[in-house]
């Protein structure tokens, strides 16, 4: 099955092209992986395993098996094309992979949407001071990145109404 959807948020963006992003990432195409793959990447935030599972079947019109959906989302994690996060609940949540030039990103605590922070000049040589000082105390830093949390513009307003 080949989906190819184009997405709303830019009239310049490229068509979504599930099968093409499955095959590339060395994955099998089927049913279900292109599913949840398009559900993820049309979602505007983070999705449970359960949120995932109704939207599938909303999309589908079938109750998907929980085990493949599960199987599904360790598979697009493992190859890079969604991320997994676990915050302050414990639960784990999967969006579209968010490739940050900096590395870094901003994840909203209520709504867990996740958005790339802007590179800053200053921010490689604060990162290498800590891991400088964390190589005196005896660890060893093989990679970092910087994971800001707070509330984004449209929580924040939804607070205030």
């Amino acid at each position: 099955m080949k989906t190819t959807t184009s997405r709303p948020k830019s009239a310049l963006a490229p068509p979504f092209d599930s099968e093409a992003l499955l095959r590339g990432s060395g994955l099998r195409v089927t049913r279900a992986a292109q599913t949840v793959l398009e559900l993820i990447e049309h979602s505007s935030q983070p999705l449970t395993h359960e949120e995932v599972a109704a939207a599938y079947t909303t999309a589908t019109g079938e109750a998907p098996d929980r085990v493949t959906i599960y199987r599904v989302l360790d598979r697009l994690v493992e190859a890079g094309l969604c991320d997994r996060r676990v915050v302050a609940d414990r639960i784990n949540r999967f969006s579209r992979h968010v490739e940050a030039e900096s590395g870094n990103i901003f994840e909203c605590d209520q709504c867990h949407k996740v958005l790339a922070l802007p590179s800053d000049p200053e921010l490689p040589k604060v990162m290498g001071r800590l891991g400088r000082a964390l190589r005196k105390q005896g660890i060893d830093t093989r990679r970092t990145a910087l994971t800001l949390h707070g509330t984004c513009g449209n929580c924040a307003r939804s607070q205030v109404q």
